[in-house]
């Protein structure tokens, strides 16, 4: 891949909670460990406690990044289009965060006098030395996920080519609960039901043919009147068909469901994935 193609890849937004925590933990530990074998900014003759309060303000100020990352600025952004070099500018400006969080420990309990222009050319600094490496490591982090994500993929696409479906398809009626609306399908023509805003569209194949409906209903209403267990929530925006799945593919930022050529490829959420995958290998094999 081209260094373009790298950078424009996509890349998930969040790892999960664990996989958060985890890493603040290292930053923590490899913060704690520079300061007290290499005492920068004059701590030679500090005492352990004052060491470790570096690594204290580290972990407080990655917490909080975290916090403000997956409670405030989640809100305003769409995960399905966070890409790699968006990752990387969060990444560099959570790194200026914890060098002002560090400088301002320092000037505190060391009474180092620091100008403005002399906080700044030490961050400008940091990100110039920070940016490659910085950059290096989500690109491999995100070919990691890439290769794993395929090959979970690739297992459960050879296991759905395998599965011949003869299921004769069950009358739905899904009706709305605020209008005199009804939409009438069967198990076998609905493929997926997406969620937009107070509607769902709900998408089938009618001899060949894709058919698309708008009606004012919440998923989690439409899956009630569902009552199939074929059909699931994969993600907070899609109910699915998991006997209408022609493959599954995937990147960094997880897997997709496959409904067809000409048709979207609906995510399947961190949240919803262990139990959509447990369902398609119970389906198909």
């Amino acid at each position: 891949m081209s260094i373009i193609e790298n950078i424009t890849a996509p890349f998930p937004y969040t790892r999960g909670f664990i996989s958060e925590t985890l890493s603040i933990l290292k930053v923590c530990l490899l913060a704690t460990l520079i300061f007290f074998f290499f005492k920068p900014f004059g701590l030679e003759q500090a005492n352990t406690l004052l060491i470790l309060g570096f690594g204290f303000v580290v972990c407080l100020s990655a917490v909080l990044n975290i916090i403000i990352s997956l409670y405030v600025v989640r809100a305003f952004i769409n995960e399905d289009k966070w890409k790699v070099w968006k990752e990387v500018i969060r990444t560099v400006i959570y790194l200026c965060i914890n060098s002002i969080a560090i400088i301002i420990y320092a000037n505190y309990n060391f009474d180092i006098s620091l100008g403005v222009f002399t906080i700044f050319k030490f961050i400008g600094v940091t990100v110039i030395l920070a940016i490659i490496p910085i950059s290096i490591r989500v690109v491999s982090i995100n070919n990691w996920l890439l290769k794993n994500k395929l090959k979970e993929a690739q297992h459960l696409s050879e296991g759905i080519k395998e599965n011949i479906g003869d299921d004769e398809g069950v009358i739905i009626e899904l009706r709305s609960n605020i209008v005199n609306d009804v939409v009438k399908t069967t198990t076998n023509n609905l493929l997926f039901i997406e969620a937009e805003k107070n509607y769902i569209i709900i998408t089938e194949l009618k001899e060949n043919m894709t058919n698309e409906n708008l009606l004012r209903l919440s998923l989690i209403k439409a899956l009630e009147q569902i009552q199939n267990e074929h059909f699931i929530r994969c993600h907070r925006s899609y109910v699915v068909n998991l006997k209408a799945v022609k493959k599954v593919t995937g990147n960094s930022q997880g897997l997709k469901l496959v409904f067809g050529d000409d048709l979207k490829h609906v995510p399947v959420s961190r949240s919803y994935k262990k139990e959509v995958t447990e369902k398609l290998q119970t389906f198909l094999n």
